[in-house]
């Protein structure tokens, strides 16, 4: 994996992760071969049953083989109220309340996950959900944050992250800068948050002080912070993303939250795809429809590229970012599902479940 040895298309292609949310993967699959992408996100209706998971994980792997780069296989497994696996895998409880019970879980909680992700051939995860987490603001976080302050809240992401670094999945920490500070949902409404001293002071905090751990990857938030990311949300703002990560010594991967989620705002339907693709994320996380709709992203891309010599240089830094990262984590595209016996790992599950009231 040398960067000097790609052509322009396999780099543009690095830049995205690609998922549909329903059972007919072939337009990923497609894209894998022919759109040279970086990475894929599993969503729940890929699969109806667990053997069928692993089949739908081997089939992108396969789809690869004759690509330069291995794949991120990720998946947004939190527990609780946001979980991907199959029935056949019973769920983690929200770590909210697993966290408030006893924080010394929190470790076990990560270990079983990441064993199940990792066995499973998944190498990303985009969790843990480093928000504040503010029962008369953040309703739409729900219980998907740890318990605690600022101080906790690091303390806690901190382990989770390292035991699942040790199984080999790739933390992705998120929504920076931190959605905690809005009681709306950015899957419905963007947020705007006007307090942005209590962003810098509270809301940044853990996401900062894991920064400075040296951490993989984080995802971007679709909010707007006043002050801090002008008229855009965080996202998109090549301001915000310039001052207060990269400018602020972050060298990890920047990925974006899913940039269909912007459509939905009429100040922004007509501008979110650009403006995403122009940004300093280094992975542009994107739900398609069909594969015509994943062609014109990359189409799309290419053409700004060919236009702006500054795009070409920050599509070099990104793919040089994660190319170190898949050669840390020592990726492959082996189909190297390991035989998982199920009813251990449940009752490993049941045990930390049992213990929270």
């Amino acid at each position: 994996m040398n960067i000097s040895s790609l052509s322009l298309e396999e780099k543009i292609g690095q830049r995205f992760i690609f998922g549909i949310n329903n059972n007919n993967i072939e337009p990923i699959i497609e894209l894998i071969k022919n759109g040279f992408i970086g990475g894929i996100i599993l969503y729940k209706k890929n699969y109806h049953n667990y053997d069928e998971m692993i089949e739908v994980i081997n089939r992108f792997k396969a789809a690869n083989k004759d690509n330069k780069i291995p794949l991120f296989i990720a998946i947004d497994q939190e527990g609780g109220v946001v979980n991907r696996f199959p029935s056949e895998i019973h769920n983690l409880k929200n770590i909210y309340d697993v966290s408030k019970h006893d924080a010394n879980l929190i470790g076990d909680y990560a270990d079983i996950l990441g064993e199940l992700l990792i066995k499973s051939g998944i190498n990303m995860n985009l969790a843990p959900v480093v928000d504040i987490y503010n029962n008369s603001k953040s309703k739409a976080l729900y219980k998907r944050c740890f318990y605690g302050d600022s101080k906790q809240i690091f303390d806690s992401a901190k382990e989770y992250i390292d035991k699942a670094n040790d199984q080999g999945i790739i933390s992705v920490i998120k929504h920076y800068p931190g959605h905690g500070a809005s009681k709306f949902d950015s899957h419905y409404i963007i947020p705007c948050v006007y307090d942005y001293q209590d962003v810098l002071d509270k809301h940044m905090k853990p996401f900062d002080e894991l920064i400075k751990k040296k951490i993989d990857a984080l995802m971007v938030g679709h909010l707007v912070v006043r002050k801090l990311t002008g008229i855009l949300p965080a996202s998109i703002s090549n301001i915000f993303l310039r001052k207060y990560l990269r400018d602020n010594g972050y060298e990890g991967l920047i990925l974006s939250d899913e940039v269909n989620m912007l459509r939905r705002h009429l100040l922004y339907r007509f501008i979110y795809l650009d403006k995403a693709l122009r940004s300093l994320c280094d992975i542009v996380l994107v739900k398609i429809k069909d594969v015509d709709e994943g062609y014109n992203v990359i189409d799309k891309y290419k053409k700004l590229l060919l236009k702006d010599k500054i795009l070409e240089k920050n599509l070099n830094d990104s793919v040089t970012r994660i190319i170190d990262v898949k050669k840390k984590y020592d990726i492959s595209d082996d189909l190297n599902f390991k035989d998982i016996n199920l009813h251990d790992i449940n009752l490993k599950i049941d045990r930390i479940n049992n213990l929270v009231k």
